[in-house]
């Protein structure tokens, strides 16, 4: 049994119990590339980016795409190197995510929060480090033109080239407080890792004596008394509710 649907977190206190489905988060999964492209399109508003930068390759340069994939992931670090020491007054964070074109080309399609950096400077980095001069920024106009741009470019997924991430960001691109504080308590909230599907789950957890609502898909509660199933899935609208907001 694969991981995906196959598997479940499950956390239990002494009156409730809380099971929902583990997924791959494989790209290549058609369960879960939904789930992570809705990540991907949270996180690009979250950083709030103020200007739009794609950046391209020279396919004369490079035996195939991965290694012009790599030669542009390593020219942006460069460059970006250089665009923090010559513009200090602001930080320059980003989301950087990998598209692939018609001719099989890697481009990189960057969300900055960021100073304006002129496209003449931008165009003489690339030209002298990977001799592609073509390069495009612009200003976001508001967040509806931030949304605009990310479904746009991300509509179908990030581009995988060879061993590369797809998408990647700075450390402190992602003004979302409360993902970053989810992200840190991974590991520390008492969830455990079972190899058994959903259904095996409650149906052992019915047997018990347990009372079950399975009206969440991908998840189920359960709890000794109606009642601690009804302060359960409380709690667990609460959660969606601030989630929502943030």
């Amino acid at each position: 049994m694969t991981v995906c649907g196959g598997w479940s977190l499950v956390r239990e206190t002494d009156r409730t119990r809380e099971a929902i489905t583990m997924f791959c988060r494989s790209w290549a999964c058609a369960d879960c590339m939904p789930y992570r492209l809705a990540s991907l399109k949270r996180l690009a508003r979250s950083g709030q980016p103020s200007t739009f930068l794609t950046l391209t390759v020279n396919p004369l340069r490079g035996q195939s795409p991965e290694n012009r994939a790599q030669e542009l992931t390593d020219a942006l670090k460069i460059m970006m190197k250089r665009a923090r020491r010559k513009w200090t007054k602001a930080p320059i964070e980003y989301l950087a995510v990998f598209e692939e074109t018609k001719q099989g080309e890697p481009h990189l399609h960057l969300l900055m929060r960021a100073p304006f950096v002129p496209q003449k400077w931008l165009s003489e980095q690339m030209n002298e480090l990977i001799e592609a001069p073509i390069v495009d920024i612009r200003h976001v106009h508001a967040a509806a033109g931030a949304a605009r741009y990310v479904a746009k470019y991300v509509a179908k997924g990030p581009k995988g080239f060879g061993s590369l991430k797809r998408y990647w960001c700075t450390p402190k691109y992602d003004l979302d407080e409360t993902r970053k504080a989810e992200k840190k308590a991974r590991g520390k909230s008492g969830w455990m890792i079972y190899k058994d599907d959903l259904e095996t789950i409650w149906q052992d957890w019915a047997r018990a004596g347990f009372a079950i609502d399975l009206e969440e898909e991908n998840c189920v509660l359960a709890g000794r008394t109606e009642q601690d199933v009804d302060r359960l899935r409380g709690h667990r609208n609460l959660e969606k509710k601030q989630r929502h907001r943030a």
